[in-house]
């Protein structure tokens, strides 16, 4: 027959165990300075032994006990890369370059992006996206044009064609470091865009050279590009075009948490079916943008263009606002809002009236995306806006609702 204990028998073996368990615990307990030595060595034992992903854990937690120390943060982009994740290791050190408190680690961050980009100098990612819309044609919604010459019927005015097209994208890139904070990249992107509807199928390739300069405080990019759209499946005369010209892109640091942008462009578009069409283009825009507890961001823009086309009713002077926020909704869930307004001015009067063309266009967007989703390692953005365009000219006044659901991979 089994031995009882009585409940004072109980509580002392309770109590002993318990003395027990803290004199261990004590005994086991490390300093935070030998816990990230301790890290730092599985790391690197990890790495030594081909196992990336253990890797990233130990350097992540090496990471969180010393948050301004080179050693693990670079250790932690190593260990992205050699699991395959070079573009999320480049991203990394890019957003600690960016981070003041990380200052004094500039020259760290440098070059270990140059030795990234000497070890990966190609790098490859692909692209999908479903882009549903309530007016896949652009159609105009008036159904009469009133000229000088008389009232004529709009072809398809009023009837909005509603459908599902669908983009699907590969881009490659050849990066060569020239020292430290500057590099050379070559790119090159192909998509295809297909849509149910055969005039509105096409691909769209683009070209690119440009030498980048990074810095803590600022970046520049300035290059040339080559862009070729062709419509595969359009009898007569289509929208084919060739653009070929220069681009730039700079950013400041104003202060921790706000930043100052300035893009440009200035190319030739030849349309090979539409001489009228053929001219030059420009554009020159300025942002500013400022976050809130890293977490919150708000962003303030404008831009002028000027396009200059053969013919001379459709050449334009155009200015655009736009402003948006973007916030963490919850934990995992992103939102945004965006808004912008467009006013276009054209030279000339346009054919059979007596005045020139004067276009507005409205957007307001929303974009939610959920870090928890993953395909492939990518996270799916859904966004939507709902545009208004009004003009003098009947043909040109339309609404939509547009939308993009896209995902991107990165080899």
């Amino acid at each position: 027959m089994g031995r009882s204990f009585s409940l004072r028998q109980i509580c002392a073996l309770m109590l002993v165990l318990m003395i027990i368990g803290l004199g261990a615990q004590a005994e086991s307990t490390i300093t935070a300075r030998e816990a990230y030595v301790k890290l730092m060595q599985l790391g690197q034992v990890a790495l030594a032994k081909d196992a990336p992903k253990k890797a990233t854990v130990y350097f992540s937690q090496a990471r969180a006990l010393a948050p301004r120390d080179p050693r693990a943060q670079l250790s932690l982009a190593e260990a992205f890369a050699r699991g395959g994740q070079v573009r999320r290791a480049e991203a990394f050190l890019r957003y600690l370059l960016k981070q003041p408190e990380q200052a004094q680690n500039e020259a760290y961050y440098l070059a270990g992006l140059a030795k990234l980009q000497s070890r990966y100098p190609f790098v490859a990612s692909a692209s999908f996206a479903a882009l549903p819309s309530t007016n896949i044609r652009n159609t105009s919604s008036q159904t009469v044009f009133d000229t000088l010459l008389g009232r004529f019927e709009i072809d398809d005015g009023g009837d909005e064609t509603s459908g599902i097209g669908v983009d699907v994208g590969v881009k490659g890139l050849y990066r060569r470091p020239l020292r430290e904070g500057l590099s050379f990249e070559l790119g090159a992107a192909l998509h295809r865009i297909w849509y149910a509807e055969p005039e509105l199928r096409y691909w769209r390739g683009r070209l690119t050279a440009d030498l980048i300069w990074l810095e803590a405080k600022q970046d520049l990019r300035f290059g040339l590009h080559a862009d070729r759209i062709y419509y595969t499946d359009v009898e007569g005369n289509s929208s084919d075009r060739i653009a070929s010209g220069i681009h730039g892109y700079w950013s400041r640091a104003l202060t921790q948490d706000t930043r100052l942008s300035v893009n440009g462009l200035a190319e030739y578009r030849d349309y090979l079916d539409k001489d009228t069409l053929s001219g030059p283009y420009a554009s020159l825009g300025l942002g500013w943008s400022k976050r809130f507890d890293n977490r919150d961001l708000l962003f303030l823009g404008g831009s002028i263009e000027r396009s200059k086309p053969s013919l001379d009713y459709h050449r334009y002077w155009g200015t655009t606002l736009r402003a948006g926020y973007d916030t963490n909704i919850t934990d995992t869930l992103r939102g945004g809002v965006n808004l912008s307004a467009t006013l276009r001015y054209y030279d000339s009067d346009f054919s059979a009236v007596d005045y020139a063309r004067q276009d507005e266009v409205y957007r307001i967007g929303v974009s939610l995306s959920d870090k928890r989703i993953k395909i492939m390692g990518g996270t799916p953005k859904l966004s939507c806006s709902y545009k208004i365009q009004n003009s003098n000219i009947a043909l040109y006044e339309a609404t939509s609702t547009d939308c993009r659901i896209g995902w991107s991979y990165q080899f």
